[in-house]
C-alpha cells in the first residue's frame, strides 16, 4: 500500500509543530555582525531576535519601514511576495531569509538582476538547515532539519 503524505507536513507555513521559525543561530550570527539591524519585522514575542520587532497581530506590512535596517524572516508561505514589495517600496535597507524560489513573481519582480539587490544562495549544511523552536530550543538533532534551498536577498534602497 502506497504512504500518502499529508501536504501539511510539507510546508513550515502549515505545520502545527511550526507554527513560528527562529533564525538557525549561525546564519543570524553572521547576519548581525554584517548588518546593524534595527528592526526584526517578522517575529513573534518569544522569538524576536531585537527590541524592535513586530509580529502577526502587530503587522510590519501596515508600517512606515522607512530608514530600517531591517531583518525579514518571513514564515515560508504565501505573504512572502507581500514583505518583498514593502521593502522594494521602502527606503532602507532589508535582509530577507527566504526560500530559493527562483520560479516566484516576486523574485523576478523585485530581486532577479535588480542593481540594488544582493542575492545569497546558501549551502545546505549536511544535516539540513535547524531552525530553532519559537522558544528558542533546538530541534530534534537526529532528525533530518530542512533540506529546501534557501537564500539570502539584500534590498539596499536609497
Amino acid at each position: 500500500m502506497k504512504e500518502v503524505i499529508a501536504k501539511n507536513t510539507l510546508s513550515f507555513s502549515c505545520s502545527k509543530k511550526m507554527k513560528y521559525l527562529r533564525t538557525p543561530v549561525d546564519i543570524w550570527s553572521d547576519l548581525s555582525k554584517e548588518f546593524n539591524f534595527t528592526c526584526d519585522m517578522c517575529a513573534s514575542d518569544e522569538n524576536h531576535l531585537l527590541s524592535k520587532y513586530y509580529t502577526i497581530n502587530d503587522s510590519a506590512l501596515e508600517k512606515d519601514w522607512n530608514g530600517e535596517v531591517g531583518y525579514v524572516h518571513p514564515l515560508f508561505d504565501g505573504k512572502i511576495g507581500k514583505f518583498v514589495e514593502k521593502a522594494s517600496n521602502s527606503k532602507g535597507t532589508f535582509v530577507f531569509l527566504l526560500p530559493a524560489s527562483t520560479h516566484t513573481k516576486y523574485f523576478h519582480e523585485f530581486f532577479y538582476e535588480k542593481d540594488n539587490v544582493e542575492i545569497r544562495f546558501l549551502r545546505k549544511p549536511v544535516k539540513g538547515f535547524r531552525f530553532l523552536n519559537d522558544d528558542g530550543s533546538c530541534d530534534d538533532e537526529s532528525k533530518i532539519g530542512y533540506i529546501k534551498p534557501l537564500m539570502i536577498c539584500i534590498m539596499r534602497n536609497e
